[in-house]
């Protein structure tokens, strides 16, 4: 991984660790006062970032499903953006889906004062991984957006992504995004493909320009 993909990665997780995160009731740790629980769900959230194809076809089930205009409408904000080309980092299909290791970034993240990954055990006798999160990590978010007006994309974003998330936990997210062919049917090891030409048609043709 090259230098400034290191850096764009740990920038992106820090967005979703911060602002997928809550107070932390009775686990106060020095410094580190909310929780992002699951990294189960830290791969899902970071699939529809990386992939705006995917999201696009997400909010556009949530249109058919709900009728709110506002979910069709930031579908076609990502497609007049050229998201998925701009902006899509694929990501690999491994176990039981869209996975990266995070070990690397989260060291970074750790070495900064920032995270504190801890691991949480589970009555399934599996660790659960949790990530306690800093007032330096909060506040450094908003320093930065506030300062860098290109990471004003990732503050958007994410919160576009935790509100389809709609507060369900990692493997209720994996199940829905295992719901898309292209993703479910990738081969181990093989880069999730995109599906934007696909969705691209499903818009328009919502949108009644399907020809």
């Amino acid at each position: 991984m090259s230098q400034i993909d290191y850096r764009r990665n740990a920038l992106r997780i820090l967005f979703i660790l911060v602002k997928g995160s809550r107070p932390a009731p009775g686990e106060a740790v020095d410094g580190f006062d909310y929780v992002f629980r699951g990294e189960t769900k830290v791969q899902a959230l970071d699939f529809w970032v990386r992939y705006p194809d995917y999201l696009a076809d997400e909010l556009i089930s949530l249109y058919e499903r709900t009728g709110l205009v506002e979910h069709l409408t930031a579908a076609e904000q990502i497609f007049a953006n050229e998201e998925p080309d701009l902006r899509r980092v694929p990501m690999l299909r491994l176990y039981f889906g869209a996975y990266e290791p995070l070990d690397t970034v989260l060291g970074y993240l750790k070495s900064r004062g920032l995270i504190l990954p801890r691991s949480r055990p589970m009555e399934t006798g599996k660790d659960e991984h949790d990530f306690l999160v800093s007032e330096k990590a909060r506040e450094l978010i908003r320093q930065m957006v506030s300062k860098v007006q290109e990471l004003a994309w990732y503050d958007q974003r994410v919160d576009l992504v935790l509100k389809v998330a709609d507060g369900r936990g990692g493997y209720a997210l994996k199940k829905r995004q295992h719901e898309q062919k292209e993703y479910h049917d990738a081969a181990h090891g093989d880069l999730i493909p995109t599906t934007a030409e696909r969705v691209r048609r499903r818009l328009a043709d919502l949108l009644g320009r399907g020809g």
